[in-house]
């Protein structure tokens, strides 16, 4: 029941017109004599209605039909009142939630066939902050159902993803078979037990990652609309196996942020518009994991699946206010991943908590025929990541670095990095200042290992495209082609204006192409044994961190193929912009990572400071 609140506030006045509208409302409902609602400030999401006989009613029996279906809760002043004779009750509603008319309400298929489902369309969760174990925990309390849960999210995403004033651009497209997965998932856990943490657990995947069901896999593009992928990627196949559900595909910056150099902004393709922040009014998301990102912090799901090869996790997670986990190349399959670079290609676990990102790492995680880099995962299984969480007494007796190289080190973000740095010297971590790169030349890395993708991307992506089905792309030159055919829907003279990184790599010449391995072999050198490697040792570290993300600390992980995890730093204070902490290592300390990343979330709590502001309807 609700639990209703006296208090003094001025209400309107019932005319007799406004009785009339009422009195064609009270046919509509089957319980004539229960109750009657009145649809006033829709567009300022509130509702006023009148209850006859003073009776209470549970928030999911509420609804009203004047604009649209929608129901409600939290009532926050009632007040009783006479008119011609009869006794109304006079309510005020804070919160309605839409039913879009896009969503299946009703479908005899996909009711959950256990107790535990409410079929309410409001969430007795904040969407907003739940984490992974949470949502475990409450499915298996049966609290709720994952039909529940996917019904809220997909109500979530049509209401924020392209509506209002600051839509999000989050998600490309939802799962048509989400809610009938939900349903199965729900019987299993009844007849046999969740499969893992992560059964029934709604998760969205970058456009880039192969699904192999009624969803596209474009990377953002036109070019591949209709194509079919011939199996899901590993990482997708072992999601599933663990009884996660894929939501749907994310938005990003389109082809990964592989076609154009001079933009304005990170986050857009064709098929997904322009990415958002949810904390800046259309603030620029990063990328080009960027709609993985967003929709983790605004709540469109419970965590997602995103690619990197130069910061493309790290990055976008940092200014969304959420953990990102770029894993060592090879500890996660790219079989299925739309490439870029076989060489830094990884794909990783982005959440709202550094729990969510270990326990998304343990399945994500695992030897593939299909990706010879990850033969070596056997030997270095570390079993279930959340081990290594060990709080804020995790910080203690660590030796972290910082380093701040080229970095843009505002007055505010100096300030916030000092806090950050006290906290953790207070639980015992020993911090070493100004840890530099002084005799490394990362701009000329950076040239090295761009070469290096120009170089390798024609190959791969070929590769990926002869294993495609219904299209007729096979090459980057077909792409090339076709982007000169649709130039109306496929430049935008903000976002994407040409395609010169597509033809720089499809013009290198073939002993640029015959020179890869020496290229290769220099730039991991540079970033992993003389540098990365080269600073743990000389100051006896257990990692590297930095304030946002580091130009240079994400390029020599990237050459070496080394982890990166950012976790929620602070706020700039002027428009409320997300600040990220940003740690590393060698290959194969995820461990370490993670035990750094969950002391600090721990101990500062930064994430549950500030709600984005663009996370609710309007």
């Amino acid at each position: 029941m609700l639990q209703i609140m006296d208090e003094a506030l001025e209400m309107p006045t019932i005319n007799d017109e406004m009785e009339e509208r009422l009195e064609r409302l009270l046919a509509k409902f089957n319980n004539k004599s229960q109750f009657i609602l009145y649809v006033v400030e829709v567009d300022h999401g509130n509702l006023v209605g009148w209850c006859r006989g003073g009776r209470a009613v549970e928030a999911h029996k509420i609804v009203a039909h004047e604009t649209y279906d929608c129901e409600i809760h939290d009532i926050f002043v009632r007040k009783q009142y006479q008119h011609r004779g009869i006794g109304y009750e006079l309510w005020k509603i804070r919160n309605i939630i839409p039913i879009p008319s896009t969503l299946p309400t009703s479908l005899p298929s996909v009711q959950c066939p256990v107790s535990c489902s409410i079929h309410s369309h409001i969430p007795p969760v904040d969407l907003l902050t739940a984490s992974i174990s949470s949502l475990a925990r409450d499915l298996s309390n049966c609290r709720y159902s994952s039909t529940d849960l996917v019904r809220w999210y997909l109500m979530r995403i049509d209401a924020v993803n392209r509506r209002g004033s600051h839509p999000l651009y989050a998600v490309i497209e939802t799962n048509p078979d989400a809610l009938m997965i939900a349903n199965t998932l729900d019987q299993q856990r009844q007849s046999t037990g969740p499969r893992s943490s992560l059964h029934g657990i709604p998760i969205l995947v970058k456009d880039n990652v192969a699904t192999n069901d009624k969803m596209q896999t474009t990377a953002g593009s036109l070019a591949l609309i209709g194509a079919r992928v011939v199996r899901d990627a590993h990482v997708v196949d072992r999601l599933r196996q663990a009884g996660a559900i894929i939501l749907g595909k994310t938005s990003l910056s389109e082809w990964s942020n592989f076609r154009s150099m001079n933009k304005s902004r990170e986050g857009w393709s064709p098929r997904g518009g322009p990415a958002s922040s949810a904390y800046v009014a259309n603030g620029d998301p990063s990328g080009s994991s960027s709609g993985s990102a967003v929709a983790v912090s605004a709540g469109l799901c419970a965590a997602a699946v995103g690619t990197e090869t130069a910061g493309s996790i790290v990055s976008p997670s940092s200014v969304a206010n959420i953990v990102g986990l770029k894993p060592t190349v090879g500890l996660t399959s790219r079989s299925g991943v739309i490439p870029i670079s076989r060489y830094h290609d990884s794909i990783g676990p982005m959440g709202r908590t550094v729990e969510d990102v270990a326990l998304m790492l343990e399945i994500m995680q695992g030897v593939d025929s299909r990706d010879e880099a990850t033969q070596q995962v056997g030997a270095i299984r570390h079993g279930n990541y959340s081990q290594f969480l060990r709080g804020v007494e995790g910080l203690r007796g660590l030796r972290l670095g910082i380093v701040i190289q080229h970095i843009n080190m505002t007055t505010e973000l100096v300030d916030v990095m000092d806090k950050a740095v006290a906290l953790m010297r207070s639980y015992g971590a020993k911090i070493i200042d100004s840890v530099n790169f002084t005799d490394i030349n990362d701009h000329q890395m950076f040239d090295d290992l761009f070469s290096l993708f120009l170089i390798t991307f024609p190959e791969d992506i070929a590769n990926y495209l002869m294993e495609l089905s219904n299209t007729t792309i096979r090459s980057l030159n077909d792409l090339i082609e076709f982007n000169l055919n649709h130039t109306n829907e496929e430049f935008h003279p903000l976002f994407a204006p040409n395609q010169d990184i597509f033809e720089l790599s499809n013009n290198f010449t073939k002993s640029l192409y015959m020179n890869q391995s020496s290229l290769l072999n220099k730039t991991r050198r540079l970033g992993g044994q003389l540098s990365i490697d080269a600073a743990l040792a000389k100051h006896s570290l257990d990692a590297l961190i930095t304030p946002n993300v580091s130009s240079s600390l994400t390029i020599m992980a990237s050459a070496a193929g080394y982890p990166l995890i950012t976790v929620p730093l602070g706020y700039d204070q002027s428009n409320g912009e997300p600040y990220g902490l940003m740690i590393a290592g060698t290959a194969w300390s995820e461990p370490i990572l993670l035990r750094v990343a969950h002391g600090f979330e721990q101990a500062s709590r930064v994430r549950d400071q500030r709600r984005p502001t663009y996370a609710e309807r309007d």
